[in-house]
């Protein structure tokens, strides 16, 4: 006689293997790839660090999901990768939210996104270390 594998109860699914980070990042939740890739490339389209305003916007229109780039800063990292820490708004059908993130430079030299999180999360985690 056979044994059930899964499990029916499809609002928490069995997780077999482990594989799934259970603490999702929020971030991940509202922004997805497309969108990354669109802050990515308003990063790469947007001014020079010499000309850059205050503020400039990036858009993805197949999930019509928009922000605006209020802050850029470039920032050194290990083993000479450029890379920028931004701030960001992001307008997302669930409202609008700051994020904070870090973009750099991949091996074909194009913007990528490698770390986005809601910007109370940052501050969150600095408080906590600080306590």
């Amino acid at each position: 006689m056979p044994s059930p594998v899964g499990s029916d109860d499809v609002t928490s699914p069995l997780d077999l293997t482990g594989s799934i980070d259970g603490a999702q990042n929020a971030a991940d939740a509202d922004i997805g790839v497309d969108d990354r890739k669109a802050i990515a490339f308003a990063l790469a389209a947007g001014p020079t660090s010499v000309s850059r305003p205050a503020a400039f916007t990036w858009s993805n229109p197949v999930s019509g999901n928009s922000g605006t780039i209020i802050s850029l800063k470039e920032e050194s990292v290990p083993f000479g990768t450029e890379c920028s820490r931004f701030e960001t708004t992001a307008n997302t059908i669930g409202g609008v939210r700051a994020y904070t993130g870090l973009a750099c430079r991949d091996a074909n030299t194009n913007w990528t996104i490698v770390d986005l999180r809601p910007k109370d999360d940052v501050q969150d985690d600095a408080s906590t270390a600080r306590s």
